[in-house]
């Protein structure tokens, strides 16, 4: 397997690279733009809807903002650091605990349904493809082969950090758990305690850290969308699934065909509840997410939805060709690094939209600087025709365009829609974090914004 892991390490390699050289477009958009700000304006460490355990990158952007580092290396941190979480988790797989398959799964779910989500960086269903194979790793590895108290404290530690990422993490949890009991007769005493613990986080976690509103109404969306007479074969997200297997792009082409390879190669060796775990899970995901968004979604949070399934396919492949022995391994060696490259190249050609998106974003910030204006009001006509789409995150979005290029060059903008809302205000408009800020309340370190009131851009 070594030549797979080394193969492993270039994907990461390869995506750092691109983390760095397309930081502007994943930090400054929507979501990530008003996470990150509050990572820079803030002291203390943001918690987004209980998910404790998103929060490496961010801790790594405080500690650099104690050096005094500027905002473009906070900036580049942050991006960089959604790949390192991964690699991290790879490498800990592979030389630490001594399962490189499982570091080869964690490598191939990475990219296998991941195109403009990796410019998305703070979705935290990202850690979906990367925990999961911590929680594998430690089961398959030291607990395992050595068992003993701290092995088991250390899975179920590994097993919160699943659970703590995403509101679905106890669903892939439940996933990864039932694999291994069917593949790891020795630990099935301690992996039935463990489903335990993810089947009842899954049903009274939220009574304990109650869901943001965004959660409950998915929640709501779930269960009307059962109820919806056709709502599962007309779903959206059906639609988005198909639309990009083979209509309008390729991007889950791989992954069905993985899919099928998944489910058939247990069979021919008479693995039937594999095969039927995969099955039953990959198909049940689909079903679950179709029916919870059959209203509908920004093409973004479609795809993000989706990036489970390469965990669920990943992590059962893999397994099934390891075990074949090594003449298997090498012929399936070229698919494998067929799917990473074709896969990493569809990322890197994804930068052209989220580029694009952030071109607009840009010329608007050039565009107020040149009327002078330090807080402006943007007329809806002029969002529209720069085609930018999402705009509630703008305040943020033009806010870290413009301070990085210092903190007295900071501006920030509103859409009309809010020009009620900042009409007598002389701070800052950052909804939805806080109806207004005092300027004094900004760091000068990083923004530094003048008082008074917001005044409309005219583009002429």
């Amino acid at each position: 397997m070594q030549v797979w892991v080394v193969a492993g390490h270039l994907l990461f390699l390869g995506l750092l690279i691109l983390s760095i050289l397309h930081f502007r477009e994943r930090v400054v958009h929507v979501d990530s733009a008003l996470q990150i700000y509050k990572w820079v304006q803030k002291d203390g460490v943001e918690v987004e809807a209980h998910r404790y355990t998103a929060v490496v990158p961010q801790l790594v952007v405080k500690l650099l903002k104690l050096t005094g580092a500027g905002l473009p290396t906070l900036l580049k941190a942050a991006s960089a650091m959604h790949v390192l979480v991964g690699w991290l988790i790879f490498a800990l797989a592979a030389h630490v605990f001594r399962v490189p398959w499982v570091a080869v799964a964690c490598a191939l779910a990475t990219l296998l349904c991941t195109r403009l989500t990796f410019y998305g960086i703070v979705l935290e269903a990202n850690y979906l493809l990367s925990y999961p194979f911590l929680l594998t790793a430690v089961v398959a590895g030291p607990m395992a082969r050595k068992g003993g108290t701290w092995n088991l404290l250390l899975g179920l530690a590994s097993l919160g950090c699943v659970l703590l990422v995403h509101p679905l993490g106890f669903l892939v949890a439940l996933y990864v758990l039932i694999f291994l009991f069917i593949v790891l007769p020795t630990v099935r005493v301690e992996l039935m305690m463990m489903m335990a613990i993810a089947l009842t986080w899954g049903l009274f976690g939220r009574s304990l850290l109650p869901p943001s509103g965004y959660e409950s109404g998915l929640y709501e969306a779930a269960a009307a969308g059962w109820t919806s007479p056709g709502g599962i074969s007309s779903s959206p997200a059906l639609d988005f699934l198909f639309a990009h297997s083979w209509r309008d792009t390729a991007l889950y082409l791989p992954a069905w065909l993985l899919f099928v390879a998944a489910f058939v190669l247990p069979l021919l060796r008479r693995g039937w509840a594999i095969g039927a775990l995969v099955v039953v899970g990959c198909l049940g995901y689909v079903l679950l997410i179709a029916v919870t968004y059959h209203a509908g979604e920004t093409a973004m949070m479609m795809e993000k939805n989706l990036l489970p399934l390469a965990t669920l396919i990943a992590l059962p492949l893999v397994h099934e060709v390891v075990s074949r022995g090594p003449t298997f391994r090498a012929a399936a060696f070229v698919p494998f690094v067929l799917v990473l490259f074709l896969q990493f190249r569809v990322i890197a050609f994804a930068a052209r939209p989220a580029g694009e998106r952030y071109a607009a974003l840009s010329s608007l910030v050039g565009d107020l600087r040149a009327q002078g204006l330090r807080k402006a009001i943007v007329p809806e006509a002029d969002l529209q025709a720069r085609r930018i789409g999402v705009v509630w995150a703008l305040p943020f979005e033009t806010l870290l365009i413009a301070a990085l290029d210092g903190p007295g060059e900071a501006l920030t903008a509103v859409p009309e829609a809010c020009a009620d809302e900042v009409a007598g205000i002389e701070g800052v408009h950052l909804m939805p974090w806080t109806s207004e800020l005092p300027v004094a309340a900004s760091n000068k370190n990083y923004f530094h914004l003048p008082h008074g009131p917001y005044r409309y851009f005219v583009n002429e």
